[in-house]
């Protein structure tokens, strides 16, 4: 297998991300998997299997790459943090799981599109550029859903599971790794910048739904003091 050519420090750090990547597409593949169980229709469950295919696809290369950075199990190394990620309950659940997990997985790959690593930032454009016409269909299903006040304790649970899920994914901003990343150009923007741009991106659909922003203390990760007063700002509106 070939080597990428890289010094140690930026490769120590890149199998770090390619942990992270592979991560949010196990858990977008075992979603997928499970959740063809919720879409009745034949034309969505054939479309949803293509983004399956996809997904597991895109996995194959990451873990290609992670052993051309000397990365032993990539499967292992993500194993604890999968079995953490819950499944969802319903039709509904799901809408909102891809609402937020692939909003999240197209903002993280848009900061490795300029990697300094060929073979990643071609993976992060093709993650980029996706399609997800399934997952926008089944958002509109969700605001559907919104509308009906009644349906609003319900709908905010599966905001709440999601947007956790979703945040923990990006890492844990201000690290020495974090910073690391950006200087050495394996990441174009900071943790807490993608942290931001996700969050401004899904704020037009939280407003919509009429849902408001999990407690900060359920997310599990530290942010910035910004951040973290966003959370409690738009926590109580």
């Amino acid at each position: 297998m070939d080597r990428i050519k890289l010094d140690e420090e930026a490769r120590a750090i890149l199998r770090q991300i390619l942990e992270r990547q592979a991560y949010r597409q196990l858990m977008a593949a075992n979603i997928r998997g499970h959740g063809l169980r919720f879409l009745p229709d034949l034309d969505d469950k054939l479309c949803f299997t293509s983004e399956l295919d996809f997904s597991l696809r895109v996995m194959r290369e990451i873990e290609h790459l992670y052993g051309m950075l000397d990365g032993d199990d990539l499967y292992r190394a993500v194993r604890e943090r999968m079995d953490r990620i819950p499944y969802p309950e319903s039709r509904l659940d799901l809408a909102v799981c891809l609402a937020l997990t692939e909003r999240a997985e197209c903002v993280a790959s848009g900061s490795y599109e300029s990697c300094v690593c060929d073979e990643f930032a071609t993976i992060a454009k093709t993650l980029v550029a996706a399609d997800r016409s399934v997952s926008a269909r089944e958002e509109e299903l969700f605001i559907d859903f919104c509308a009906d006040p009644t349906n609003l304790p319900l709908a905010q649970q599966f905001w709440n599971r999601w947007m956790t899920v979703a945040v923990v994914s990006f890492g844990r901003p201000g690290t020495r790794g974090d910073s690391r990343a950006v200087a050495l150009g394996l990441r174009s923007k900071h943790s807490a910048e993608v942290v931001r741009e996700f969050l401004d991106g899904v704020e037009p659909l939280r407003t919509k739904c009429g849902l408001k922003m999990p407690p900060m203390e359920e997310l599990g990760v530290e942010l910035p003091d910004d951040l973290r007063a966003r959370f409690s700002n738009a926590s109580t509106t």
